[in-house]
C-alpha cells in the first residue's frame, strides 16, 4: 500500500507499507518529522555535516569518566545530586597513555570544577572536543590538558555559557550547577584497519569510506584509586596491539 503525508507548503512524505502497519508507521513518521523540525542534521552527529565528512578515520580514542563522588559507588544516591561527565580524546598519542599523566591532567585527587561553561575545540583531524567547566578559564584549561593527549592540534577554541533560562530554569537536571567532579576511570579504544576477509567477521567490525576497521576497547582502568593499578600498563599495552604486535 502506497500513500502520501502532505505537510505545510510543498513538503510531502511518501510511504510504501502494508495496510496492517499503515497507521502505526504514519504516527512514527510524523513524530520523527516533528523531532527534527527546524534542526540541522548536524545536531545528530554533534558537529556540522561538512566537518563530520572531513574527519579522518580515528586511530586510538582515550575516554575519561568523571563523577561528583571521589570513590564508588558511582551512581545516584538518595539525598545527593548526581553528576557524570565523559570526555573523549580522538587520535590519542600512544606515547602519552600513562596512568599518572592521565590522572594528573584530570585534576588528580582534587578533580576540577565542572559547570555551565562549555569549551569547544576544532581539531586538525577534523574532529571536535568539548569540556564543561565552572568558569571560562576552568573549561579552557581542562580542554587543553586533555587535548594534549591527542596527536591532533587545536585549530580554534570557543567558550560559551549555558544560561539558566527557559527549560534550563524549569528543569534542574538541564542546568549545570558548578560542581566538583573527580576522575573515576579511563578506557582506550583502538581502531585497527582490517586487511583480510577473515577479520571482517570480528564482532567490532566497522565499515567506513576509508576502509574496514575493527574496534577493541579496554575495560575501564580506575583513576579514583591513589596508586596506579598493577595491571594498568598491561591493559594499555594490550589495547595498542595490532594483529598481535605491540606498537612502539
Amino acid at each position: 500500500m502506497a500513500g502520501e503525508i502532505v505537510l505545510a507548503g510543498k513538503e510531502k512524505i511518501v510511504l510504501a507499507v502494508n495496510r496492517t502497519n499503515y497507521k502505526s508507521v504514519v504516527s512514527q513518521v510524523i513524530a520523527n518529522r516533528n523531532l527534527i523540525e527546524n534542526r540541522d542534521i548536524g545536531d545528530f552527529v554533534g558537529s556540522p555535516v561538512e566537518d563530520y565528512v572531513r574527519a579522518k578515520v580515528e586511530t586510538i580514542k582515550l575516554s575519561v569518566f568523571f563523577f561528583n563522588f571521589k570513590q564508588p559507588p558511582f551512581k545516584e544516591r538518595q539525598g545527593f545530586r548526581f553528576v557524570r561527565a565523559t570526555y573523549n580524546i580522538p587520535d590519542a598519542n600512544r606515547a602519552k597513555l600513562d596512568w599518572l599523566s592521565i590522572k594528573n591532567a584530570c585534576g588528580g585527587a582534587d578533580g576540577y570544577s565542572w559547570g555551565r561553561f562549555r569549551a569547544t575545540a576544532n581539531l586538525s583531524n577534523g574532529r571536535q572536543m568539548q569540556v564543561y567547566g565552572g568558569s571560562d578559564e576552568t573549561a579552557t584549561n581542562m580542554l587543553r590538558a586533555l587535548a594534549a593527549f591527542s596527536t591532533a592540534k587545536i585549530l580554534t577554541l570557543t567558550v560559551a555559557e549555558e544560561k539558566k533560562e527557559g527549560r534550563r530554569a524549569e528543569n534542574q537536571r538541564m542546568y549545570k550547577e558548578t560542581t566538583r567532579v573527580y576522575p573515576a576511570f579511563f578506557s582506550v579504544l583502538n581502531f585497527e584497519k582490517v586487511v583480510t576477509e577473515e577479520n571482517r567477521e570480528y564482532s567490532g567490525f566497522n565499515a567506513t569510506l576509508a576502509g574496514d576497521f575493527r574496534r577493541s576497547r579496554t575495560k575501564k582502568i580506575p583513576l579514583w584509586v591513589t596508586k596506579e593499578p598493577s595491571n594498568a600498563r598491561a591493559i594499555i599495552t594490550e589495547a595498542l596491539r595490532v594483529r598481535g604486535v605491540a606498537q612502539p
